[in-house]
């Protein structure tokens, strides 16, 4: 799915002869269309508070509307060509600052100095284009041949404005390359504005390359807005509200489990809250990899959830007790609160220091199978209720609904197990 965007890039240039054969209303559709979807991602961008899905949108249009302007003359046009050109380098300048600068609010202060920095270069080239083409010719005969040569044929693009870009596009992966959505759009919107400025004699081709943008960063707002509402932003696992939905239609048969991470507190207490969010992500690491057919959700704090649709008990309790063997086997290296901030002075250190404590993290598990005419609710209450069996039978264990409490026994202290 994340592939669709680069494989839909190839389409205008493929559909380019067809374009000719629209109707002028159906032309002016297409001019228009950019627009409509740019207020799309503007509201949806204010709505999420995603300042910067804004600006990358608002930065496209600024972009094709110059090239809607230009296309108006023949691309051999000294004065036109020029312009394309400068615009070509401008284009992964301003690219680059917006992924860089802080994502701040399109009407403070600071946003209308971003704004006036966006618009800035593009209202100086128009105004170049518009009053001093003689001027724009004089630079474009100082330039050496590698800016002015064309890479391709019926491609209005040089080879230096080409190298140019794709240096600009590297960097800007190479600082997202631990967000792969943010990676995924600015590739995406990068080729396609590059695209558009190769044909800028086709204005019909540049207004669907700002579709295919303008709806790659409504995609990514979607996304945001469903991160926001349903994934746990610590673990990246779904959260509660994602579980209340899930379990609006669970099906006739279904296993609840409920997980918790023993002595979590202590734990808390000893070595922190950083190195207890440290847990929180390791457990949740193993616990996604449940079979069986489970689904992980954080129900809140050191709590976890996982419903087994159209699963029995008995099949869904081998899955179970997997998982706990997983996290209470996992060797939980706790990090040195004066580890070095930089990453190359960490990676030097790593392994030198024997100091470093290792703890081994257990969990406790109750599970219950619903019963005829039982809601999710009640199979909850009863997987809690196993689960605090598990907590007063030792620790470390998976109880079921349909055990009997025990006597109490003395609790046993294996959660954190230190090794050299």
């Amino acid at each position: 799915m994340t592939a669709i965007p680069l494989i839909l890039l190839p389409l205008p240039l493929i559909f380019e002869s067809r374009l000719l054969q629209l109707s002028d209303d159906q032309q002016l559709m297409i001019r228009t269309l950019p627009l409509l979807l740019t207020l799309v991602v503007v509201l949806l961008g204010l709505g999420l508070k995603h300042y910067r899905a804004v600006w990358l949108s608002l930065h496209l249009v600024l972009a094709g509307a110059m090239l809607q302007l230009l296309a108006a003359q023949s691309a051999t046009n000294p004065a036109q060509y020029m312009t394309l050109l400068l615009a070509s380098l401008i284009w992964p300048v301003l690219q680059w600052v917006i992924l860089l600068l802080p994502d701040r609010h399109l009407l403070s202060r600071n946003g209308m100095r971003r704004l006036c920095l966006l618009a800035g270069p593009y209202a100086s080239l128009l105004l170049l284009w518009h009053y001093a083409p003689l001027t724009l010719t004089e630079w474009l005969l100082a330039l050496p041949p590698v800016l002015i040569e064309y890479t391709f044929t019926g491609l209005t693009l040089s080879h230096g404005a080409l190298v140019w870009n794709l240096v600009w596009l590297a960097l800007c992966l190479g600082f997202l390359r631990s967000r792969p959505l943010d990676t995924l759009v600015t590739l995406t919107l990068s080729i396609a504005m590059l695209l558009s400025l190769a044909k800028p004699d086709l204005p019909l081709i540049g207004s669907l390359y700002q579709v295919l943008s303008q709806l790659i960063l409504i995609g990514a707002l979607v996304h945001h807005g469903y991160s926001m509402a349903f994934l746990d932003t610590l673990t990246g696992v779904p959260g509660r509200r994602a579980l209340e939905h899930y379990l609006q239609t669970p099906g006739r048969q279904y296993v609840i489990a409920m997980l918790d991470i023993d002595h979590f507190k202590q734990f808390n207490d000893r070595y922190g809250h950083d190195t207890g969010d440290q847990v929180l992500r390791m457990v949740a690491s193993q616990l996604n990899t449940v079979q069986a057919g489970g689904r992980l959700f954080r129900y809140g704090g050191e709590e976890f959830t996982v419903v087994f649709r159209r699963r029995s008990e008995a099949e869904a309790l081998p899955a179970l007790e997997t998982i706990r063997e997983k996290v209470a086997s996992y060797p939980l290296a706790i990090r040195d609160a004066k580890r070095p901030k930089s990453n190359e002075k960490g990676r030097q250190k790593r392994g030198k220091d024997a100091q470093n404590k290792v703890v081994n993290v257990t969990i406790s598990i109750g599970a219950c199978e619903n019963q005829p005419d039982e809601t999710p609710t009640q199979v909850i209450k009863r997987a809690d209720q196993a689960l605090y069996m598990a907590k007063e039978q030792g620790r470390n264990c998976v109880r079921t609904g349909r055990e009997r409490p025990r006597q109490k026994r003395r609790s046993r202290t294996d959660f954190a197990r230190e090794t050299a």
